[in-house]
C-alpha cells in the first residue's frame, strides 16, 4: 500500500513539474508584414523595440514602424500601430518571396566595388575575386551565421537587374530583403599601381691554382688565379591598397564600418586587410579589439 501511495505521489510531482515547465513562454513579436518572431523583448524605447532570440546574447532592434504588436509571455498585448497582418509592406523593390526560408542569421557578401589605375586589372573580375575571398573568410570566421553562396547572391542580383552601376541606388535593408538574408556586407577595394622597383646583386669569386716546380730536389710552389664576377636583378610592381568594409542588418542598421590602409606592397595584400576587419565585426573572434 505504501508503494502505491509513493508511486502516486511521484507521478503527481512529475505532472506538476511538467506543467510548470510547459508554462514557460516566449514573447511574440508580430511585424507589420505578418511575420512573427518568438523570443524575449528586452526593452522598449520611444522609437525601437529591443528583442533577443532564445539562447542568444545579442539584442536586435526593431523600429516601432515595423512592429504591429507584442504578445508578452505574461499575456499582456501591446500594439504599436494599425495591424496589417497578412498584408505585405509597400516597397518599390521586389521583396523576398513569401513563404521563403527564414532569413535569421543569414549573411550575404556583395561584389566589391573595385578601383585601380592598373589597366591589367579588370574591375568585374577583381570585384568577383574579392567577393569570393571575403566570403571564404566569413564562412570560416562566423560560426553563428550561415553564408549565402556568392553564386546565389549574384544570380539574385542579376535577375533583378542590379549591377555595379546602379547598386548604389538600393539601400542596405532593401538589398537584404531582396537577397533573403539578415545581414549584408559591402566593400570597396582600391589598388594603386605605384610603379616598378628593381633590385640587383653582384658577386665576385677568386679561384687560385697551385704549381709545384722541382729544381735540384727542391720544390717551389707558385700560385695564380682569376677573378669571376656575376650579377642578377629582379623587377617588382609595388601597389598601395585601401579596403573599405561595411556590414548592415536587414533594418538598415550599420553594425560595422571601417576603412583600412593595408600593410604591404604586393597585389594580394588586401587579403590581410579584409581578414583583419572580418574578425572585428560583432560576429568575429576579435570583436571589440582595435
Amino acid at each position: 500500500m505504501k508503494q502505491i501511495v509513493g508511486l502516486i505521489f511521484a507521478l503527481l510531482i512529475f505532472g506538476l513539474s511538467t506543467a510548470a515547465f510547459s508554462q514557460v513562454k516566449n514573447d511574440v513579436l508580430t511585424l507589420t508584414n505578418g511575420e512573427k518572431k518568438e523570443g524575449k523583448v528586452t526593452g522598449i524605447t520611444s522609437a525601437q523595440i529591443k528583442f533577443r532570440y532564445p539562447g542568444e546574447e545579442f539584442d536586435y532592434e526593431f523600429s516601432k514602424d515595423e512592429v504591429s504588436k507584442v504578445e508578452f509571455a505574461s499575456g499582456r498585448v501591446e500594439t504599436f500601430g494599425p495591424s496589417s497582418v497578412g498584408q505585405p509592406a509597400p516597397s518599390s523593390r521586389n521583396p523576398a518571396p513569401s513563404g521563403g526560408p527564414d532569413t535569421h542569421n543569414k549573411v550575404a557578401v556583395l561584389p566589391f566595388e573595385f578601383i585601380s589605375n592598373d589597366p591589367g586589372m579588370t574591375p568585374e573580375s577583381m570585384s568577383k575575386l574579392v567577393q569570393s575571398t571575403t566570403s571564404n573568410m566569413v564562412r570560416d570566421e562566423y560560426s553563428t551565421l550561415t553564408l549565402q553562396d556568392p553564386l546565389t547572391t549574384n544570380a539574385i542580383l542579376a535577375k533583378n537587374n542590379i549591377t555595379h552601376s546602379n547598386v548604389a541606388s538600393f539601400t542596405p535593408d532593401e538589398l537584404a530583403k531582396l537577397l533573403g538574408v539578415e545581414f549584408v556586407i559591402f566593400g570597396t577595394l582600391s589598388i594603386t599601381n605605384k610603379g616598378t622597383s628593381t633590385f640587383g646583386s653582384t658577386g665576385t669569386n677568386y679561384k687560385e691554382k697551385e704549381n709545384n716546380t722541382y729544381t735540384n730536389n727542391k720544390s717551389t710552389t707558385t700560385t695564380k688565379g682569376g677573378v669571376f664576377s656575376s650579377s642578377s636583378s629582379s623587377t617588382t610592381i609595388e601597389y598601395d591598397t585601401t579596403v573599405d568594409f561595411r556590414m548592415f542588418n536587414d533594418r538598415g542598421d550599420n553594425l560595422y564600418s571601417q576603412s583600412r590602409h593595408v600593410f604591404g606592397t604586393s597585389m594580394d595584400s588586401y587579403k590581410g586587410g579584409i581578414e583583419y576587419m572580418v574578425k572585428r565585426t560583432p560576429f568575429g573572434s576579435k570583436y571589440g579589439k582595435n
